[in-house]
């Protein structure tokens, strides 16, 4: 009865030390999704299989487009934020395509010189993100979650007449 009594109460101090720092782990892994966009590209470039020669080339090219591309979203300010609020709260909405797409411009007033800093970044990402798939081979990319520049996989439908 004493090898049960100890055994049980060392198994209850053990769950109630293990329970706590499980959380805090799950916590550290949940905070960080967002991060650096370009660096999130490199590891998931690296987790697609890709050569150590491609992913050093692959980390080149996001410290050449890093600065570029914070610079230009420095600009752009907490527009952003509000943008992704008012998007989301739109397709809550059941919007979709264009009627979304104007929806989050009439909810978020953009400056000229926002606007202008908001296109240069999203340039800027596209140029990445062609620089970067024209290294890898297509099950890579797939792999790696990373198309060929703007509208990539898509095939354009030719009208009836």
């Amino acid at each position: 009865m004493k090898n049960f009594l100890k055994t049980m109460t060392l198994l209850t101090l053990a769950v109630a030390i293990a329970a706590p720092l499980a959380a805090e782990d799950k916590k550290k892994k949940g905070g960080q999704k967002g991060g650096n966009a370009l660096a999130n590209v490199v590891k998931k470039v690296k987790d697609a299989g890709a050569d150590e020669a491609t992913v050093e080339k692959v980390e080149a090219l996001a410290k050449e487009y890093g600065p570029k591309l914070a610079e230009a979203r420095k600009s752009v300010g907490d527009a952003v934020k509000k943008m992704g609020a008012a998007r989301k709260a739109a397709a809550a909405d059941g919007k979709k395509g264009k009627e979304l797409r104007a929806a989050v411009e009439a909810a978020v007033d953009l400056t000229d010189e926002q606007k202008a800093a908001l296109k240069e970044a999203q340039s800027l990402q596209q140029k990445f993100q062609a620089a970067v798939f024209a290294l890898l081979t297509p099950e890579q990319a797939k792999a790696a979650g990373v198309r060929g520049g703007k509208a990539a996989g898509k095939k354009k439908k030719k009208k009836a007449e």
